[in-house]
């Protein structure tokens, strides 16, 4: 029988007398439908933004521009590269007109579906993972290009670089267009069938399009104009080859699907559960998540059901937890007690349940709620790489002082419950690490007991003020800084540059704020590179030579990657 054959038998039993409810709620919906694209055809189209594009789409745009400027000149040219494209350098009003006027119509801006379908060029990749286009061919667009002219861009999901696409041009931004992809005309040979039967219509990834070797490979070029971006000298740094996921699939330990509830259009067995539909705000229905752990995806089958059981409790929708749990067999045993290697993987529904995390051989417990990194598989390197690092420049400052004992202190800044201060304080006389939750605070504590760790201590207060507590010599001290994805704060590193630890090593999981991050460090005058630095009369006392760029690959088949820096002081 045919797809469309049972889907129409389907309707038909669905509207059927014997199913008024779903009768009902059937044509509700269908309503309501009409309405919106009514509404969507009315509406008067919404004005682009700068401030709420999306500014990765932005800054590969501007890459792309000066690479092909570039590639486009005459060896004899003696023209330097411009700093604008397609308007004068600060016209506002010029960069305003053009970015304010794209040149196709878009379904929310009203266009008719035939009308905003379209074929693009995918010439680059945003650091998200998402395909830079335009209506002209690679020579097309450096001909226009290096005549000083500015295309209007197509952002494309799912795509790769030499691409030739189908699209659907959806909903207009500042300079360029976000679009659904139809389809593939001309195929990179880089593409790989997706392992995934949602991808393609599910958000939460973005590259399982592209074999895994190569998602390394972009990931480490993300990694390197991330601090090309942020200042051209950062082009000199050695980055090491990405530390890849011992697991590519079936590593996520957390999972937090959702729903909307619409009462009146919809009955408990239609809700979507899962995960945000790509380029939409609307919920696709996941029944499995291939990326989740075996006991993460027996969680989430669990959760939906329950959900569903329970939906006539809702008012508007949920967000769920699938959490990964390790648990110990028999009744009223202590988990602190049991080795790791008697531990097996369970999981919980409940936010306000604890759980415990294996990293090696040691275990963490928090709330199933809190922040703990989500992939298990790859943390033993992970924490193993910065506790080497400590070790090495700790053996290198005994080696240039043999009076001293090297590193003796370790503060760790946004500590968490505990996670690096405890896997890394072997070595140190004393372990100090802060957050500024209350939980989180307990949470360290307990963990560094119960994996007989006894030279930390856990503080409740603000990272910013946290050299206010600290009563070691800067000479002798390390500080592991692990801040949100948003990067830290300038008076966070000020008070770092003035305390001026021996080594700092910049854990980051939001890598453009990372190399924000250290840019100000260099406008400070904190930071040299092959010894230079920034040209300033009061510079800082403590200068930092990078030592190590490392990135890490928490996130396979996502545009995610973390990144690990070493900085030294110098003298």
């Amino acid at each position: 029988m045919s797809e469309d054959a049972t889907t129409s038998i389907g309707a038909k039993r669905a509207i059927s007398p014997a199913n008024p409810a779903a009768a009902e709620a059937l044509a509700a919906g269908a309503t309501q439908k009409r309405m919106r694209a009514q509404t969507a055809r009315s509406r008067k189209p919404r004005q682009a933004r700068k401030a709420a594009a999306d500014h990765s789409v932005l800054d590969a745009v501007e890459l792309l521009l000066k690479e092909v400027w570039l590639s486009g000149r005459t060896s004899s040219s003696t023209a330097e590269l411009p700093t604008s494209f397609g308007w004068p350098a600060g016209d506002q009003q010029s960069e305003t007109l053009f970015c304010r006027n794209p040149p196709v119509p878009a379904k929310l801006a009203g266009g008719e579906p035939a009308e905003c379908e379209l074929e693009v060029y995918i010439h680059e990749l945003s650091e998200r993972g998402m395909g830079i286009a335009t209506r002209e061919s690679p020579g097309e667009l450096c001909e226009l290009v290096t005549r000083g002219g500015r295309p209007w861009i197509f952002a494309v999901p799912f795509t790769l670089s030499g691409e030739r696409a189908r699209v659907r041009s959806v909903r207009h931004e500042w300079g360029y267009t976000q679009t659904d992809l139809l389809g593939i005309s001309e195929q990179s040979p880089l593409r790989v069938e997706a392992p995934c039967k949602y991808y393609g219509e599910c958000s939460g990834c973005q590259l399982q399009h592209i074999g895994y070797e190569d998602q390394l490979r972009f990931k480490h070029q993300v990694v390197q104009r991330a601090f090309a971006h942020a200042n051209p000298l950062f082009e000199r740094l050695t980055v090491s080859p990405v530390i890849q996921s011992p697991l590519q699939l079936g590593y996520r330990t957390k999972l937090t699907p959702h729903f909307d509830v619409n009462k009146h259009s919809q009955l408990p067995e239609q809700v979507p559960i899962g995960f945000t539909r790509s380029g939409q705000r609307r919920v696709l229905d996941i029944e499995d998540c291939i990326i989740g752990t075996d006991a993460v995806r027996r969680g989430l089958a669990d959760a939906r059901e329950d959900a569903r059981s329970r939906m006539s409790t809702f008012k508007r929708g949920a967000t769920l937890l699938v959490r990964e749990t390790n648990v110990a067999t028999g009744e009223d045993v202590d988990i602190a007690t049991v080795p790791t290697f008697k531990l097996k993987k369970d999981y919980t529904l409940d936010p306000k349940s604890w759980v415990t995390d294996v990293v090696g051989d040691l275990k963490f417990r928090y709330p199933a709620s809190s922040f703990f990194q989500n992939n298990a598989s790859i943390l033993p390197a992970f924490t193993g790489y910065v506790r080497d690092e400590l070790s090495r420049w700790g053996r290198v400052l005994y080696a240039s002082d043999g009076s001293s004992n090297g590193l003796q202190t370790l503060i760790d800044a946004y500590c968490g419950s505990g996670l690096f201060g405890i896997a890394c304080h072997k070595g140190f006389e004393s372990v100090l690490g802060i957050e500024i939750s209350n939980e989180s605070i307990s949470c360290a504590d307990y963990n560094a007991k119960m994996n007989g760790v006894f030279n930390a201590k856990f503080l409740l207060g603000d990272a910013s003020k946290i050299f206010d507590k600290v009563g070691a010599s800067a000479d002798r001290t390390a500080v592991i800084i692990d801040p949100p994805r948003k990067g830290s704060n300038p008076d966070f590193l000020d008070q770092l540059i003035a305390y001026g630890p021996r080594v700092i090593i910049y854990i980051a999981c939001g890598v453009p704020a990372q190399a924000r991050d250290i840019q100000h460090m260099y406008t400070r005058g904190a930071i040299t590179i092959d010894g230079q630095t920034t040209n300033i009369e009061a510079k800082s006392e403590a200068v930092y030579r990078i030592e190590g760029v490392q990135p890490f690959d928490l996130f396979p088949q996502t545009f995610h990657v973390e990144n690990i820096i070493t900085l030294v002081r110098e003298g």
